[in-house]
């Protein structure tokens, strides 16, 4: 019942979180998403975000963020490069902006499909050596490059976090970066983890 993430407007209890993550993940799993797969996120800073983020996980599948404020030049490259097979938006971003030929699912507009869907917990097998996420940089010729994160080094990164900066009753940690940058992934899922609020 304590709030996990709010974003001023928004607040998800942990009970609401997990219920509409889970949702997202079995309508991802129906469009055939699962360990392998790689899903595109390209959403603003915000609750449903975090919503996104964990669906895609829980369906054993990747995520690849795309930055917001990228050109589109940018965007449609790594959307080919990372061969994206479904993208998780919101009407607002997804129509226009972004040519995508696959599965779009929007969080916003298609909330009410979501809300029918199961909510149970998913199994997952997904172990240490699977990849959570691909981040893009910049690449040194200016060609954008996927960096492959293993679940492995998010578990390893969020225990030094809790042993060096362990969290204390009543705080709220702040998360401030863009989705597309790797502190993001400690800022999110660090208090989460720990039963803190997350405020976005």
């Amino acid at each position: 019942d304590p709030i996990a993430v709010s974003d001023g407007p928004e607040r998800l209890s942990y009970r609401d979180l997990t219920r509409h993550s889970n949702q997202l993940a079995h309508h991802l799993r129906a469009l055939g998403v699962g360990p392998g797969t790689r899903v595109g996120l390209y959403i603003r800073r915000s609750a449903a975000m975090v919503v996104g983020l964990l669906g895609i996980l829980k369906t054993g599948a990747s995520y690849v963020p795309l930055g917001m404020s990228d050109p589109e030049s940018r965007v449609h490259r790594v959307l080919e490069d990372a061969q994206i097979s479904v993208l998780v938006s919101e009407d607002i971003l997804g129509r226009g902006r972004v040519s995508f030929n696959g599965p779009l699912v929007r969080l916003d507009s298609d909330r009410h499909i979501l809300e029918r869907t199961n909510a149970a917990d998913l199994a997952s097998d997904v172990g240490p050596d699977d990849t959570a996420y691909i981040a893009y940089t910049s690449g040194s010729t200016g060609i954008p490059k996927g960096v492959v994160a293993l679940h492995r080094g998010i578990v390893n990164r969020l225990a030094w976090i809790w042993d060096v900066f362990p969290f204390k009753k009543h705080e709220v940690c702040c998360q401030r970066t863009p989705l597309a940058f790797v502190d993001c992934v400690a800022e999110i899922f660090g208090p989460l983890l720990k039963g803190i609020p997350l405020l976005v």
